[in-house]
């Protein structure tokens, strides 16, 4: 988009202005009927316009200054010459009265919608002034076409009004605010952010200064000819900066530019925004800052070295800090989203490992607690040591196939999580030294390898509590296919569990797992047993 504003709406009013003159001056030489009157005084008009729109072109084409601050007067020439020339050429039947839309869209480029319809009106006014004064002076009138022509001018100038006040001009290059548009969690929103603004506005050298709110100071980066460096600011150097709109600025000679709400141009000093920056390397000196906001952080962006710097890219400034908000927003979402990502995996196995190693670890000690105290009344305990060097030897396949589970993520049927927690039951009532008894109905159906798991946990962990808090001696475990999902009904014969403030609470560990799953816990008590009922869902895999 920076090569695109080499030809910006300054330049490009410049040079309409230029061939316009010249455009109209071969149109009266070649035209034998023209001009109507005064012809010493209309070439004369015309080459002294010619002259002032070649210098107009000449001091504005590469100064933003001087384009914005003679636009005003340029603006009365075009409407006096406008006047001119439909006076010395037919009047209100001149062939350049079109030089009118010229005036008028100039007026809609440069300034809002109120200058527009002031330009509009006067210029209508002169032409209904030139209409009358050819009326009175005696030469041929045609009612008709005045009227239509006035018409014309009225209708055509409503349009322009209107557009310029509903209209926003885009100067943003759709394809390229894709670059914006899909940040990366390996590169830093502050660099890619700078890169790629500084490719659209065409700088060779740009700083992005960027505080958090919970931070002091403001860091950033500097990019100078492709060279990166890394810049820390404290805070009062860029206290006033943040807080303006986009903004051209030339310290050297203390000159700035800024747009109100209504789209005038103001004068800012530079020096009172960003004066404190000229220390920085590589040094600031004149370009377009654009000031960027989010809900976490404020900074700005300094561009330098910009070809063809305007007012224009006041304009593009805004929608530029518009689109890297939106991208450091996004950014910092995605980077949310990592983290609570990784926190709940982190949460996940950590709670994986509780249910397996911990209890497993939980019911061998509960074992060897049980043989030292045959062995204090003189039983043999060999038998006991080596079924337990057995069941640790399975819990570690058991382990093996757990993490290969997790990193094939693959589909398991419902018969291969029966036969999982057939075993898991036999290994259990010989760990905890229980009769832990499973069945389940037969079905057709896939289970995604989380669900798998996390059945073979929750009985894990659902036994153990049964054992150590409940004293049960005896556990039956039951698996059954839903539609959408499968349940698991665990009964057991210990005591009940106390109270807490008044209610008995479901097992912590239980509770969290089943939630994470987007399953549903529910624990009843009757006839001297409690009874779990676990629903896990799968969705419409495997079915």
């Amino acid at each position: 988009m920076g090569k695109g504003l080499q030809l910006s709406s300054g330049r490009i009013i410049a040079l309409g202005r230029l061939l316009l003159a010249v455009l109209y001056l071969l149109a009266i030489w070649t035209d034998a009927t023209q001009p109507a009157r005064g012809p010493a005084e209309t070439y004369s008009l015309m080459a002294l316009y010619i002259g002032f729109a070649a210098g107009m072109v000449a001091l504005t084409w590469s100064n933003w200054w001087r384009d914005a601050r003679l636009a005003g007067p340029a603006h009365a020439v075009d409407i006096a010459m406008f006047t001119a020339l439909v006076l010395l050429t037919e009047g209100y039947t001149s062939p350049f009265f079109a030089f009118f839309m010229f005036v008028l869209l100039a007026a809609a480029f440069r300034w809002n919608w109120h200058a527009t319809a002031l330009t509009a009106t006067l210029l209508t006014l002169l032409y209904l002034a030139a209409g009358l004064m050819v009326r009175s002076s005696g030469i041929e009138f045609d009612p008709q076409r005045f009227m239509v022509r006035t018409g014309h001018l009225v209708i055509l100038s409503l349009i322009v009004i209107w557009f310029g006040a509903n209209q926003r001009w885009t100067l943003f290059d759709p394809g390229k605010r894709e670059m914006l548009s899909e940040p990366s969690l390996d590169e830093s929103p502050l660099d890619a952010g700078l890169r790629t603004v500084m490719i659209i506005v065409g700088a060779k050298t740009g700083l992005f200064l960027w505080r958090d709110h919970s931070r002091p100071a403001f860091a950033g980066l500097a990019i100078d000819e492709g060279s990166v460096s890394e810049l820390e600011v404290s805070p009062p150097a860029i206290a006033n900066a943040v807080s303006t709109t986009p903004f051209l600025y030339d310290l050297k000679r203390c000159r700035g530019l800024r747009r109100d709400a209504e789209r005038n141009l103001i004068e800012l000093p530079p020096q009172e925004a960003i004066a404190e920056l000229a220390a920085i390397r590589p040094p600031v000196k004149g370009g377009l800052a654009i000031p960027v906001q989010t809900d976490s952080g404020e900074g700005i962006l300094l561009l330098e070295g910009v070809r063809g710097l305007s007012t224009d890219h006041i304009l593009l400034g805004e929608q530029m800090a518009t689109e890297l908000a939106a991208h450091l927003q996004r950014h910092a979402l995605l980077r949310a989203a990592e983290e609570s990502a990784e926190a709940r995996s982190r949460l996940s196995l950590a709670r994986d490992l509780h249910d397996s190693v911990v209890q497993f670890l939980a019911g061998a000690a509960f074992r060897l607690e049980a043989m030292k105290r045959s062995n204090g009344t003189g039983e043999e305990v060999e038998a006991g040591l080596n079924e337990l060097k057995q069941l640790m030897l399975q819990e570690q396949r058991e382990l093996r196939s757990f993490i290969t589970s997790l990193r094939s993520g693959t589909l398991a049927a419902f018969s291969d999580l029966a036969k999982d927690l057939r075993a898991l039951a036999v290994r259990l009532s010989r760990q905890w030294d229980i009769n832990c008894e499973f069945s389940s109905r037969s079905a057709e159906m896939m289970i995604p390898t989380r669900v798998r798991l996390d059945a073979q946990q929750l009985m894990r962990e659902a036994v153990a509590n049964a054992v150590r808090h409940a004293a049960a001696k005896s556990v039956t475990v039951e698996l059954a296919a839903l539609p959408h999902g499968l349940t698991l009904d665990i009964v057991n014969d210990g005591a009940e569990f106390k109270p807490r403030g008044g209610r008995i609470e479901m097992p912590t560990s239980l509770k969290e797992r089943v939630e994470q799953a987007g399953g549903t816990l529910k624990m009843a008590r009757g006839m001297g047993v409690t009874k779990l009922s676990i629903s896990l869902p799968i969705g419409e895999v495997g079915n």
